[in-house]
């Protein structure tokens, strides 16, 4: 992966990239020669670093090779976009092109918001993404994203200091608690701990969420799953009970987590990362990118693996797709199409993904970063173990259900097996609502 500070010339050979492939490219529906358009894009990656400034930089060759297109970025924190999209729909203010993933693409199509891709992309491209994105973005036989990323959820560790204390990254979650407590020590030796195990990402919402619900299903529970012609809920399920205990204890037992928890989300966890409070953090290939840009002399020095799990059971990791849409209501439909196909050609894919992390979803670009080897390649280990996301209309309530019942379990306010149980009730109510 490439040092941050090299971003620079990175923005250069994007640009140069994107006028070497635009000689190539299929430009049956350019909109060079066109018209003047401007085109709007919800984004959240573009107010994230590095993500952002590769994200303007792929967005700004576009531009130089079309001068009759305007692109103009709507920039909304990750956590913010699903409300931000559901506004604009309702208020009839869509942007050309939106932000879409897995969990909220049920959504969305209730909103009539997303284009089929493909109609407007093409048979011929859309057959270059892997499978697991073209199934991840399809609903009843409309492609209603285009896969842009995949960060498959691994366990990013410090790898120069589990090479010091002679320990090996753990495959059980058992391992993971007795590393967790190597690695939580006082390194100056002034009486006070002042390096963890682990980041834990215990905040009540989506990120905490997007971490928590990988390591339940690596316990053998799932959140929500298909029955029949409706759903179920295996959160007080025994294994779901072991999922909620495991956060308690990590806290309140085993205490290899800094203060703050509850309020430690992606960002704040990044942040223990980088600066050499914490080993272990469970989270999506990007958080690499992330970490280093706050801190580039931690290149070399962080590895992942696939996420452990318990035993008798298996790894599992959220793919973490992520993709743009095309609205049904844009005007700018040829544009906004040309503009992916460019955004998604292999050199802006294998840039994006050795500045920011994310993998990419074209399999000629995802064959190159798996040939390349290094930081990522645990990831890559990891997307066998993937599972897609319920499409259900209301799965981010059921998330968030998770996330209040880890936290009450944390607060030390329920016990496991309580917690489970209110997120079923309220994981069940939602169920009996969408009826």
């Amino acid at each position: 992966m490439n040092n941050p500070k090299r971003l620079i010339g990175l923005t250069a050979t994007v640009v140069l990239a994107g006028s070497m492939a635009a000689c190539s490219a299929d430009t049956s529906d350019s909109a060079e020669g066109d018209d003047d358009v401007t085109l709007t894009i919800l984004s959240s990656t573009i107010v994230e670093q590095p993500d952002g400034e590769v994200e303007q930089a792929i967005a700004d060759a576009y531009m130089a090779e079309n001068p009759n297109v305007t692109i103009e970025f709507i920039g909304v924190p990750s956590n913010e976009l699903q409300t931000k999209l559901v506004a604009m729909a309702s208020s009839g203010t869509l942007p050309d092109i939106f932000f879409n993933s897995p969990d909220f693409a049920p959504k969305s199509v209730d909103l009539g918001a997303p284009a089929d891709l493909n109609e407007v992309l093409g048979a011929e491209f859309v057959s270059g993404f892997a499978d697991s994105g073209i199934e991840q973005a399809t609903i009843d036989e409309a492609m209603v994203f285009a896969p842009w990323y995949s960060i498959p959820t691994g366990l990013i560790y410090r790898a120069d200091w589990f090479e010091e204390a002679g320990v090996t990254p753990p495959a059980t979650w058992d391992e993971f608690i007795e590393v967790a407590q190597d690695m939580t020590t006082d390194t100056d030796d002034d009486g006070e701990t002042d390096r963890w195990g682990v980041a834990l990402l215990g905040s009540a919402d989506l990120s905490g969420a997007g971490r928590f619900i990988p390591i339940l299903r690596s316990f053998g529970a799932t959140e929500l799953e298909a029955a029949g012609d409706g759903w179920e809920t295996a959160y007080d399920s025994p294994e779901a009970e072991a999922a909620f205990q495991f956060y308690g204890d990590l806290v309140n037992k085993y205490e290899v987590t800094p203060v703050g928890t509850l309020s430690t989300s992606y960002p704040e966890a990044v942040n223990l990362m980088s600066s050499d409070t914490t080993a272990m953090m469970v989270s999506g290939s990007n958080a690499i990118g992330a970490i280093m840009a706050q801190n580039p002399e931690l290149e070399g020095k962080l590895a992942a693996v696939p996420l452990p799990h318990a035993l008798g059971q298996e790894p599992a990791a959220n793919l973490g797709l992520g993709g743009y849409s095309i609205s049904e209501t844009s005007e700018n439909k040829e544009a906004a199409a040309d503009y992916l196909r460019f955004l998604l050609n292999d050199e802006n894919q294998v840039q994006w993904s050795d500045a920011t992390g994310r993998l990419p979803m074209r399999t000629s670009a995802l064959e190159q970063i798996t040939a390349a080897g290094g930081d990522l390649a645990g990831f890559v280990d990891a997307i066998p173990y993937g599972y897609a996301p319920p499409q259900a209309t209301f799965y981010p309530a059921v998330l968030l259900a998770g996330t209040e019942a880890y936290q009450s379990v944390i607060l030390e306010q329920a016990k496991a097996e309580e917690a489970g149980s209110e997120a079923a009730r309220v994981t069940r109510e939602e169920i009996d609502n969408a009826r």
